[in-house]
Protein backbone atom coordinates (compact mmCIF):
# COMPACT_ATOMS: atom_id res chain seq x y z
CA UNK A 1 0.00 0.00 0.00
CA UNK A 2 1.41 3.45 -0.93
CA UNK A 3 1.87 6.21 1.64
CA UNK A 4 -0.92 8.21 0.02
CA UNK A 5 -3.27 5.25 0.14
CA UNK A 6 -2.40 4.80 3.81
CA UNK A 7 -3.32 8.41 4.46
CA UNK A 8 -6.62 8.01 2.65
CA UNK A 9 -7.36 4.93 4.73
CA UNK A 10 -6.58 6.90 7.86
CA UNK A 11 -8.86 9.68 6.64
CA UNK A 12 -11.68 7.20 6.16
CA UNK A 13 -11.17 5.81 9.66
CA UNK A 14 -11.36 9.19 11.37
CA UNK A 15 -14.35 10.48 9.46
CA UNK A 16 -17.02 9.12 11.76
CA UNK A 17 -20.27 10.72 12.83
CA UNK A 18 -18.35 12.34 15.70
CA UNK A 19 -16.59 14.62 13.23
CA UNK A 20 -19.16 16.36 11.07
CA UNK A 21 -17.65 18.29 8.16
CA UNK A 22 -20.75 18.29 5.94
CA UNK A 23 -21.20 22.04 6.54
CA UNK A 24 -18.22 22.65 4.25
CA UNK A 25 -20.37 21.70 1.23
CA UNK A 26 -22.41 24.90 1.72
CA UNK A 27 -19.42 27.14 0.99
CA UNK A 28 -19.88 29.24 -2.16
CA UNK A 29 -16.24 30.44 -2.11
CA UNK A 30 -17.26 34.11 -1.97
CA UNK A 31 -14.42 35.04 0.38
CA UNK A 32 -16.46 37.31 2.66
CA UNK A 33 -15.00 35.49 5.66
CA UNK A 34 -11.47 36.59 4.72
CA UNK A 35 -12.25 40.26 5.35
CA UNK A 36 -11.78 39.96 9.09
CA UNK A 37 -9.59 36.83 9.43
CA UNK A 38 -6.51 37.85 11.48
CA UNK A 39 -4.25 35.08 10.17
CA UNK A 40 -5.15 35.79 6.54
CA UNK A 41 -4.66 39.54 6.97
CA UNK A 42 -1.26 38.84 8.54
CA UNK A 43 0.02 36.32 5.98
CA UNK A 44 -2.03 37.09 2.83
CA UNK A 45 -2.14 33.36 2.17
CA UNK A 46 -5.37 31.68 1.06
CA UNK A 47 -4.56 28.57 3.09
CA UNK A 48 -4.27 30.73 6.23
CA UNK A 49 -7.72 32.23 5.83
CA UNK A 50 -11.22 31.09 6.73
CA UNK A 51 -12.25 30.34 3.12
CA UNK A 52 -9.10 28.33 2.49
CA UNK A 53 -9.51 26.29 5.64
CA UNK A 54 -13.15 25.50 4.88
CA UNK A 55 -12.20 24.46 1.34
CA UNK A 56 -9.39 22.20 2.56
CA UNK A 57 -11.62 20.53 5.12
CA UNK A 58 -14.23 19.97 2.43
CA UNK A 59 -11.61 18.21 0.35
CA UNK A 60 -10.55 16.18 3.38
CA UNK A 61 -14.16 15.16 3.95
CA UNK A 62 -14.43 14.06 0.31
CA UNK A 63 -11.16 12.12 0.70
CA UNK A 64 -9.47 14.24 -1.98
CA UNK A 65 -6.94 15.59 0.54
CA UNK A 66 -4.85 13.41 2.82
CA UNK A 67 -4.68 14.17 6.58
CA UNK A 68 -1.05 15.28 6.52
CA UNK A 69 0.84 17.26 9.15
CA UNK A 70 0.99 20.22 6.76
CA UNK A 71 -2.79 20.26 6.46
CA UNK A 72 -3.18 19.86 10.23
CA UNK A 73 -0.89 22.83 10.86
CA UNK A 74 -2.98 25.09 8.62
CA UNK A 75 -6.21 24.05 10.35
CA UNK A 76 -4.70 24.40 13.81
CA UNK A 77 -3.36 27.86 12.93
CA UNK A 78 -6.92 29.25 13.01
CA UNK A 79 -7.38 31.53 16.03
CA UNK A 80 -11.03 30.49 16.52
CA UNK A 81 -11.77 34.16 17.16
CA UNK A 82 -15.18 33.91 15.46
CA UNK A 83 -14.76 37.10 13.41
CA UNK A 84 -15.75 35.17 10.28
CA UNK A 85 -18.86 33.50 11.66
CA UNK A 86 -21.47 36.17 10.96
CA UNK A 87 -19.92 37.17 7.64
CA UNK A 88 -20.75 33.89 5.91
CA UNK A 89 -23.77 34.37 3.56
CA UNK A 90 -24.30 30.60 3.49
CA UNK A 91 -24.65 30.53 7.29
CA UNK A 92 -21.73 28.16 7.89
CA UNK A 93 -20.61 28.03 11.52
CA UNK A 94 -16.95 28.27 10.54
CA UNK A 95 -15.45 27.97 14.07
CA UNK A 96 -17.44 24.76 14.60
CA UNK A 97 -16.18 23.42 11.26
CA UNK A 98 -12.62 24.13 12.46
CA UNK A 99 -13.26 22.30 15.73
CA UNK A 100 -14.53 19.29 13.82
CA UNK A 101 -11.57 19.47 11.45
CA UNK A 102 -9.16 19.50 14.36
CA UNK A 103 -10.83 16.48 15.87
CA UNK A 104 -10.38 14.70 12.55
CA UNK A 105 -6.74 15.78 12.23
CA UNK A 106 -5.63 15.54 15.85
CA UNK A 107 -3.34 12.55 15.22
CA UNK A 108 -1.59 14.39 12.39
CA UNK A 109 -0.80 17.51 14.43
CA UNK A 110 2.59 16.93 16.02
CA UNK A 111 3.03 20.29 17.78
CA UNK A 112 0.35 19.54 20.31
CA UNK A 113 1.15 15.92 21.10
CA UNK A 114 2.77 16.49 24.48
CA UNK A 115 0.16 19.03 25.52
CA UNK A 116 -2.68 16.76 24.36
CA UNK A 117 -1.30 13.93 26.46
CA UNK A 118 -0.97 16.22 29.48
CA UNK A 119 -4.55 17.47 29.05
CA UNK A 120 -5.88 13.94 28.66
CA UNK A 121 -4.13 12.87 31.87
CA UNK A 122 -5.29 15.95 33.77
CA UNK A 123 -8.84 16.29 32.44
CA UNK A 124 -10.38 15.23 35.74
CA UNK A 125 -7.93 17.03 37.98
CA UNK A 126 -6.31 20.26 36.81
CA UNK A 127 -5.29 21.02 40.40
CA UNK A 128 -2.76 18.19 40.29
CA UNK A 129 -1.04 19.26 37.09
CA UNK A 130 -0.97 22.92 38.12
CA UNK A 131 0.57 21.96 41.46
CA UNK A 132 3.37 20.22 39.55
CA UNK A 133 3.75 23.17 37.20
CA UNK A 134 3.93 25.53 40.16
CA UNK A 135 6.89 23.63 41.58
CA UNK A 136 8.55 23.50 38.18
CA UNK A 137 7.98 27.21 37.83
CA UNK A 138 9.97 27.90 40.98
CA UNK A 139 12.95 26.09 39.50
CA UNK A 140 12.80 27.00 35.81
CA UNK A 141 10.43 29.94 35.22
CA UNK A 142 13.11 32.65 35.10
CA UNK A 143 15.26 30.93 32.50
CA UNK A 144 12.27 29.83 30.39
CA UNK A 145 10.73 33.32 30.48
CA UNK A 146 14.00 35.03 29.53
CA UNK A 147 14.54 32.59 26.67
CA UNK A 148 11.08 33.37 25.28
CA UNK A 149 9.80 29.80 25.65
CA UNK A 150 6.94 30.90 27.92
CA UNK A 151 6.98 34.59 27.19
CA UNK A 152 3.18 34.78 26.97
CA UNK A 153 2.40 32.84 30.14
CA UNK A 154 2.35 34.57 33.55
CA UNK A 155 3.44 32.84 36.71
CA UNK A 156 0.97 30.42 38.26
CA UNK A 157 -0.51 31.79 41.46
CA UNK A 158 0.63 30.09 44.66
CA UNK A 159 -2.99 30.27 45.90
CA UNK A 160 -5.74 29.38 43.39
CA UNK A 161 -8.99 31.29 43.64
CA UNK A 162 -10.92 28.04 44.23
CA UNK A 163 -9.14 26.59 47.25
CA UNK A 164 -12.24 24.84 48.51
CA UNK A 165 -16.00 25.24 48.59
CA UNK A 166 -16.34 28.86 49.61
CA UNK A 167 -19.37 30.90 50.58
CA UNK A 168 -18.90 34.63 51.07
CA UNK A 169 -21.74 35.77 53.32
CA UNK A 170 -23.16 39.22 53.92
CA UNK A 171 -25.28 40.66 56.72
CA UNK A 172 -28.18 42.06 54.71
CA UNK A 173 -28.52 39.38 52.05
CA UNK A 174 -30.26 40.52 48.88
CA UNK A 175 -29.61 37.41 46.79
CA UNK A 176 -27.21 34.61 45.95
CA UNK A 177 -24.72 34.50 43.09
CA UNK A 178 -22.20 31.87 41.99
CA UNK A 179 -18.92 32.44 40.19
CA UNK A 180 -17.65 30.33 37.31
CA UNK A 181 -13.97 31.14 37.70
CA UNK A 182 -12.45 29.39 34.69
CA UNK A 183 -8.84 28.19 34.60
CA UNK A 184 -7.24 31.55 33.81
CA UNK A 185 -8.80 33.30 36.79
CA UNK A 186 -8.35 30.34 39.09
CA UNK A 187 -4.68 29.65 38.41
CA UNK A 188 -3.24 32.89 36.97
CA UNK A 189 -5.45 35.78 38.10
CA UNK A 190 -7.15 34.86 41.38
CA UNK A 191 -7.30 38.57 42.20
CA UNK A 192 -10.03 38.96 39.59
CA UNK A 193 -12.16 36.44 41.45
CA UNK A 194 -11.52 38.30 44.68
CA UNK A 195 -12.47 41.61 43.07
CA UNK A 196 -15.76 40.19 41.82
CA UNK A 197 -16.45 38.71 45.25
CA UNK A 198 -15.82 42.13 46.87
CA UNK A 199 -18.23 43.78 44.45
CA UNK A 200 -20.97 41.20 44.99
CA UNK A 201 -20.71 41.14 48.78
CA UNK A 202 -20.75 44.97 48.86
CA UNK A 203 -24.07 44.84 47.03
CA UNK A 204 -25.52 42.39 49.54
CA UNK A 205 -25.12 39.16 47.59
CA UNK A 206 -24.03 35.88 49.09
CA UNK A 207 -21.30 34.49 46.83
CA UNK A 208 -20.64 30.82 46.16
CA UNK A 209 -17.40 29.48 44.65
CA UNK A 210 -17.22 25.75 43.92
CA UNK A 211 -14.05 23.72 43.95
CA UNK A 212 -15.90 21.07 41.91
CA UNK A 213 -15.93 23.31 38.82
CA UNK A 214 -13.81 21.87 35.99
CA UNK A 215 -12.35 23.40 32.83
CA UNK A 216 -15.00 24.65 30.41
CA UNK A 217 -13.40 22.45 27.74
CA UNK A 218 -12.17 25.14 25.34
CA UNK A 219 -8.48 24.09 25.42
CA UNK A 220 -9.51 20.47 24.83
CA UNK A 221 -11.69 21.29 21.83
CA UNK A 222 -8.96 23.51 20.39
CA UNK A 223 -6.67 20.47 20.37
CA UNK A 224 -9.29 18.17 18.85
CA UNK A 225 -10.06 16.33 22.10
CA UNK A 226 -13.83 16.22 21.65
CA UNK A 227 -14.53 13.26 23.95
CA UNK A 228 -12.63 14.81 26.83
CA UNK A 229 -14.34 18.18 26.29
CA UNK A 230 -17.73 16.45 26.33
CA UNK A 231 -17.00 14.84 29.71
CA UNK A 232 -15.98 18.20 31.18
CA UNK A 233 -19.13 19.84 29.83
CA UNK A 234 -21.31 17.16 31.39
CA UNK A 235 -19.59 17.57 34.76
CA UNK A 236 -20.06 21.33 34.80
CA UNK A 237 -23.69 21.08 33.70
CA UNK A 238 -24.49 18.52 36.38
CA UNK A 239 -22.67 20.52 39.00
CA UNK A 240 -23.88 24.05 38.32
CA UNK A 241 -27.48 23.20 37.52
CA UNK A 242 -27.79 22.04 41.13
CA UNK A 243 -26.67 25.43 42.39
CA UNK A 244 -29.38 27.66 43.80
CA UNK A 245 -28.19 31.02 42.52
CA UNK A 246 -29.81 33.84 40.57
CA UNK A 247 -26.89 33.87 38.16
CA UNK A 248 -23.59 32.14 37.55
CA UNK A 249 -21.13 34.87 36.61
CA UNK A 250 -18.09 34.38 34.41
CA UNK A 251 -15.18 36.80 33.95
CA UNK A 252 -13.90 34.87 30.92
CA UNK A 253 -15.89 35.32 27.69
CA UNK A 254 -14.41 32.12 26.26
CA UNK A 255 -15.91 30.11 29.12
CA UNK A 256 -19.25 31.90 28.76
CA UNK A 257 -19.34 31.39 24.99
CA UNK A 258 -18.43 27.70 25.21
CA UNK A 259 -21.05 27.05 27.91
CA UNK A 260 -23.80 29.08 26.24
CA UNK A 261 -23.24 28.20 22.58
CA UNK A 262 -21.26 24.96 22.43
CA UNK A 263 -22.55 22.95 25.40
CA UNK A 264 -26.07 22.65 23.87
CA UNK A 265 -24.54 21.35 20.63
CA UNK A 266 -22.24 18.96 22.49
CA UNK A 267 -24.62 17.65 25.16
CA UNK A 268 -28.13 18.89 24.40
CA UNK A 269 -28.00 20.84 27.67
CA UNK A 270 -26.17 23.78 29.25
CA UNK A 271 -25.77 25.82 32.42
CA UNK A 272 -28.99 27.76 32.10
CA UNK A 273 -28.12 30.93 34.06
CA UNK A 274 -24.51 31.50 32.97
CA UNK A 275 -23.85 35.19 32.46
CA UNK A 276 -20.93 37.30 31.31
CA UNK A 277 -19.86 39.78 33.99
CA UNK A 278 -20.73 42.77 31.78
CA UNK A 279 -24.27 41.45 31.32
CA UNK A 280 -24.53 40.98 35.07
CA UNK A 281 -23.26 44.46 35.93
CA UNK A 282 -25.85 46.05 33.61
CA UNK A 283 -28.80 43.80 34.42
CA UNK A 284 -28.39 44.13 38.18
CA UNK A 285 -27.42 47.83 38.07
CA UNK A 286 -24.19 47.18 39.94
CA UNK A 287 -22.02 49.91 38.42
CA UNK A 288 -24.21 53.02 38.82
CA UNK A 289 -23.23 56.07 40.90
CA UNK A 290 -19.54 55.17 41.01
CA UNK A 291 -16.54 57.45 40.98
CA UNK A 292 -12.83 56.85 40.50
CA UNK A 293 -9.65 58.92 40.29
CA UNK A 294 -9.52 60.82 36.98
CA UNK A 295 -8.07 58.69 34.17
CA UNK A 296 -8.15 58.32 30.40
CA UNK A 297 -9.26 54.83 29.46
CA UNK A 298 -9.58 52.89 26.21
CA UNK A 299 -11.42 49.60 25.81
CA UNK A 300 -10.24 46.45 23.99
CA UNK A 301 -12.97 44.08 22.79
CA UNK A 302 -12.14 40.40 23.44
CA UNK A 303 -12.96 38.30 20.37
CA UNK A 304 -15.20 35.83 22.16
CA UNK A 305 -17.10 38.64 23.86
CA UNK A 306 -17.70 40.76 20.75
CA UNK A 307 -17.82 38.13 17.98
CA UNK A 308 -18.90 35.14 20.07
CA UNK A 309 -21.43 36.69 22.46
CA UNK A 310 -22.24 39.90 20.59
CA UNK A 311 -21.43 42.06 23.63
CA UNK A 312 -19.81 45.38 22.64
CA UNK A 313 -21.83 48.27 24.06
CA UNK A 314 -22.28 47.05 27.64
CA UNK A 315 -18.68 47.45 28.85
CA UNK A 316 -18.50 50.90 27.24
CA UNK A 317 -21.77 51.89 28.89
CA UNK A 318 -20.35 50.80 32.26
CA UNK A 319 -17.11 52.75 31.81
CA UNK A 320 -18.80 55.92 30.51
CA UNK A 321 -21.02 56.06 33.59
CA UNK A 322 -18.17 55.97 36.11
CA UNK A 323 -17.31 59.53 37.12
CA UNK A 324 -13.64 60.30 36.57
CA UNK A 325 -13.23 58.07 33.51
CA UNK A 326 -12.72 59.60 30.09
CA UNK A 327 -13.29 56.84 27.53
CA UNK A 328 -11.31 57.18 24.29
CA UNK A 329 -11.92 54.69 21.49
CA UNK A 330 -8.89 53.07 19.90
CA UNK A 331 -8.63 52.25 16.22
CA UNK A 332 -9.91 48.74 15.42
CA UNK A 333 -10.96 48.09 19.03
CA UNK A 334 -12.46 44.71 18.14
CA UNK A 335 -9.37 43.40 16.32
CA UNK A 336 -7.79 40.35 17.97
CA UNK A 337 -4.90 40.88 20.41
CA UNK A 338 -3.18 37.75 19.07
CA UNK A 339 -3.53 35.53 22.14
CA UNK A 340 -6.13 32.93 21.17
CA UNK A 341 -5.06 30.52 23.90
CA UNK A 342 -2.68 27.84 22.64
CA UNK A 343 -2.24 29.74 19.36
CA UNK A 344 0.18 32.13 21.10
CA UNK A 345 2.38 29.17 22.05
CA UNK A 346 2.27 27.25 18.77
CA UNK A 347 2.39 30.23 16.37
CA UNK A 348 4.44 32.77 18.32
CA UNK A 349 5.58 34.98 15.45
CA UNK A 350 2.08 35.40 14.06
CA UNK A 351 0.67 35.97 17.54
CA UNK A 352 3.25 38.67 18.22
CA UNK A 353 2.69 40.36 14.85
CA UNK A 354 -1.06 40.60 15.47
CA UNK A 355 -0.52 41.71 19.07
CA UNK A 356 1.91 44.48 18.16
CA UNK A 357 -0.76 46.14 16.01
CA UNK A 358 -3.04 46.15 19.03
CA UNK A 359 -0.31 47.63 21.26
CA UNK A 360 0.24 50.39 18.71
CA UNK A 361 -3.48 51.18 18.54
CA UNK A 362 -3.68 51.36 22.33
CA UNK A 363 -0.61 53.60 22.60
CA UNK A 364 -1.94 55.98 19.93
CA UNK A 365 -4.97 56.81 22.11
CA UNK A 366 -2.76 58.30 24.83
CA UNK A 367 -4.84 56.42 27.41
CA UNK A 368 -3.50 55.74 30.90
CA UNK A 369 -5.22 52.37 31.02
CA UNK A 370 -6.61 49.79 28.62
CA UNK A 371 -9.60 47.95 30.04
CA UNK A 372 -10.80 44.60 28.74
CA UNK A 373 -13.06 41.76 29.90
CA UNK A 374 -10.87 38.72 29.25
CA UNK A 375 -8.02 37.27 31.34
CA UNK A 376 -6.46 35.81 28.18
CA UNK A 377 -6.28 39.25 26.57
CA UNK A 378 -4.70 40.61 29.76
CA UNK A 379 -2.09 37.84 29.54
CA UNK A 380 -1.16 38.77 25.96
CA UNK A 381 -1.28 42.54 26.38
CA UNK A 382 0.80 42.45 29.55
CA UNK A 383 3.54 40.40 27.87
CA UNK A 384 3.67 42.73 24.85
CA UNK A 385 3.47 45.84 27.03
CA UNK A 386 6.57 44.69 28.91
CA UNK A 387 8.38 43.84 25.70
CA UNK A 388 7.69 47.23 24.13
CA UNK A 389 8.12 49.27 27.30
CA UNK A 390 4.65 50.76 26.92
CA UNK A 391 3.49 52.70 29.96
CA UNK A 392 -0.26 52.15 29.96
CA UNK A 393 -1.88 49.99 32.63
CA UNK A 394 -4.05 46.94 31.89
CA UNK A 395 -7.16 46.11 33.89
CA UNK A 396 -10.13 43.77 33.74
CA UNK A 397 -13.40 45.68 33.97
CA UNK A 398 -14.11 43.92 37.30
CA UNK A 399 -10.97 45.50 38.79
CA UNK A 400 -12.19 48.94 37.69
CA UNK A 401 -15.57 48.42 39.37
CA UNK A 402 -13.91 47.11 42.53
CA UNK A 403 -11.59 50.12 42.66
CA UNK A 404 -14.47 52.53 42.09
CA UNK A 405 -16.44 50.93 44.92
CA UNK A 406 -13.67 50.42 47.44
CA UNK A 407 -10.86 52.81 46.51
Amino acid sequence: MTALATYYKFSLNIMTKSYNLTETSKCVRCGACKASCPTYLTTNKETMGARGRVAMLGELDMERLAPTEVLAEMIYSCMLCGACKKLCPAGIDIPEVIYQGRAALRKAYSKGRLLKKALQLSSSGFDNIFSLLRWGQKLFYGSLYNSGVIGYVPEISSTPFKNDLQVYKTVNKTGRMAIFAGCSVNYFYPGLGQSLSHVLVSKGYEVVVFKGEVCCGAPFRSLGLEDEALKLAEKNIEHFNKVRAEAIISMCPTCTMVIRDQYPRMTGNTISNIMDVNEFLIRYDIASNLQIAPSVVTYHDPCHLSHGLGIRDKPRHILKNIKGIELVEMKHADDCCGFAGLFSMHFKDMSKSIGMKKISNISNTGADTVVTSCPGCIMQLEALRKETGSEFGIKHIVEVIDAAMHG
